[in-house]
């Protein structure tokens, strides 16, 4: 497939993860940790690993929360009620819907592991796969970009998939757009370009998707984390989305934790979202999304983790930030690793397949507040495996071909039984690229 299509994308917040941890061991010689947990940080780097490396056993995490307190060790074993799918994990997902044919010998490598899913529930239980897009800064950059586009959604459509297209401000040399300049008119030609060669290879509103630009803008990812530069950067591109696809879907997402302009990596809080969305001019945006996954710091570090699903999803400030923004339909990105620090000795963390059903059961359950409110939910689970890059993490439930072995497979099926009760619907991103 086209090597545009960003596939090996991290999301940030798995970076997120990772740099909370990065941030305490800098602060090891400096400061107390805690001073460095307090907030996700998106930032990457395993260089210092072997430097701040003990020799203490890795650690796997069975209990029915995570350690939430400093000095927090030891672990326990899992006791669950009847509504907890730890004691009730099934062998069945749900009530066979039809599968598309031809999934695995696809083009796209998100549809050739939609089909194990599929396999393992016997059941098309997935109508919507995402994929990550980087926005054009040329018009040959435009062109080429749009036709690969073109190619993932038309094979999508033929399947019956609805897409999820993350649309973000990076560079074909690896660098980000300066906001600014965009929000300047620097780039609207390339824009227009850009989408009017997308409606003129045949992709309809139907097939578009929803389009979701700058992805997490609260976190400093990008180049800005002001809320008036995020939404003129928004407003811009769904504006160019609309004019040729007028019908088709568009959606913003924003972490529970945000940060101020010129905050460190330290410096975000879970403050209400409205300033992100109070001034996007009215149906501009289809639905609003929601991210918040759960940490752990490695094994041989003794500091709290970010709680539970009811903390790292703040559902209260999706649904204010929806009601302001007069959408019905919110989505949750989140996921559970298997996995974190993979590989990297006595850093190590392993979290049980049990402990995994756990999050994953107050993740419906946060779902299940917003539904209780009148809202239409869905769920995007980030399920791929990326222990062998730098972020070093498994999200993913079981290797590829290797669903009837793994453990965490009865994890995933009774995660989705758990959310056809609840009316939930399931979204996706895995690839095996």
């Amino acid at each position: 497939m086209a090597l545009t299509i960003n596939r090996d994308k991290s999301w940030r917040r798995h970076r997120v993860a990772i740099a909370i941890w990065i941030i305490g061991l800098l602060a090891f010689t400096s400061a107390p940790f805690t001073q460095a947990l307090t907030a996700l940080a998106p930032q990457r780097n395993s260089s210092n690993i072997a430097k701040f490396a003990k020799n203490s056993p890795q650690k796997t995490i069975t209990g029915s929360s995570l350690p939430a307190t400093k000095g927090a060790t030891t672990t326990t074993t899992v006791t669950t009620g009847s509504s907890a799918s730890a004691s009730v994990l099934l062998t069945s997902c749900v009530a066979p819907l039809a599968i598309p044919s031809g999934l695995a010998v696809a083009n796209s490598s998100e549809l050739r592991k939609l089909a194990e899913y599929d396999q393992v529930c016997n059941s098309g239980i997935i109508g919507t796969l995402s994929f990550f897009t980087p926005i054009p800064t040329t018009n040959a950059e435009a062109r080429s970009y749009a036709n690969d586009v073109i190619a993932e959604l038309s094979e999508f459509s033929a399947k019956g998939i609805q897409a999820l297209v993350f649309l973000e401000p990076t560079t074909a040399s690896g660098g980000l757009i300066d906001m600014n300049i965009y929000n300047s008119g620097a780039y609207d030609s390339v824009l227009d370009t850009y989408f009017a060669d997308i409606k003129a290879g045949g992709i309809s509103d139907s097939m578009m998707g929803t389009w979701v630009p700058f992805p997490e803008g609260n976190i400093p990812e990008w180049t800005s984390v002001d809320p008036n530069v995020f939404t003129a950067a928004v407003t811009k591109t769904v504006t160019f989305q609309k004019k040729y696809f007028p019908t088709s879907k568009a959606s913003i997402l924003l972490d529970s934790q945000s940060y101020p302009t010129g905050a460190s990596w330290g410096g975000g809080s879970q403050v209400s979202l409205l300033p992100y969305v109070q001034n996007m001019p009215a149906g501009l945006l289809d639905s609003f999304g929601l991210q918040g996954f759960p940490w752990v710091p490695p094994a041989n570090m003794n500091e709290s983790t970010n709680g539970e699903p009811q903390s790292y999803l703040r559902v209260d400030f999706a649904a204010q930030a929806a009601r302001s923004l007069n959408v019905h339909t919110i989505w949750l990105n989140t996921g559970t690793f298997g996995v974190a620090y993979a590989g990297q000795g006595s850093s190590q963390v392993t979290i049980t397949p049990a402990r995994r059903s756990q999050l994953l059961t107050e993740v419906t359950a946060q779902a299940s507040v917003l539904k209780g409110q009148g809202f239409q939910v869905a769920v995007h689970l980030f399920a791929q495996d990326k222990s062998s890059t730098d972020e070093a993490t498994n999200w993913s439930y079981w290797s590829t071909g290797q669903t009837a072995s793994s453990p965490a497979t009865t994890v995933f099926k009774s995660f989705v039984h758990q959310l056809q009760v609840a009316g939930v619907s399931l979204w996706l991103f895995d690839s095996n690229d």
